[in-house]
């Protein structure tokens, strides 16, 4: 069945707006590799249904080989997650509950925070009860802390 360039072109664009539902980037490649072939049998390059399929799943494997293996790993987009709350960064406390990676203990800030003062905390060093803890930075609800120096 040879499809004509409209139809190419429906697909391309069903297929980028599934990811919209079902997001992780890969239906969008296809898409894309559907708008490419409607492109060339526009031109008329692509006149078999053979040719047109294959134009298809080469170019949409294309664009996925080069998203995994080269755009993903420079485009990094920052999420809540990767960011470092400012308000705590630096901020000493108490352990009140040991940290022993890759476990999760607690601290008590010195000073309240967003109305708490008691936070699970994760450590890359083993920090025991009542050491002084600096800290680093924030992973969704945890704190990131280490030794007082």
């Amino acid at each position: 069945m040879v499809l004509s360039p409209i139809a190419w072109l429906a697909v391309g664009i069903v297929l980028m707006a599934v990811e919209i539902i079902m997001p992780g980037f890969i239906i969008f490649w296809f898409g894309i590799g559907a708008l490419i072939t409607a492109v060339l049998v526009y031109v008329g390059l692509l006149e078999s249904e053979i040719s047109q399929w294959f134009c298809f799943f080469i170019s949409s494997g294309a664009f996925l080989a080069f998203w995994f293996g080269y755009l993903k790993n420079r485009v990094k987009v920052k999420t809540a997650d990767d960011a470092l709350d400012v308000t705590l960064a630096g901020k000493k406390g108490k352990c009140i509950k040991e940290i022993i990676p890759p476990q999760i203990g607690e601290i008590e800030l010195f000073e309240p925070f967003h109305g708490v003062t008691v936070w699970k905390a994760q450590s890359e060093e083993i920090i025991q009860k009542d050491d002084i803890v600096v800290v680093e930075g924030a992973d969704g609800i945890k704190l990131i802390v280490k030794k007082e120096k």
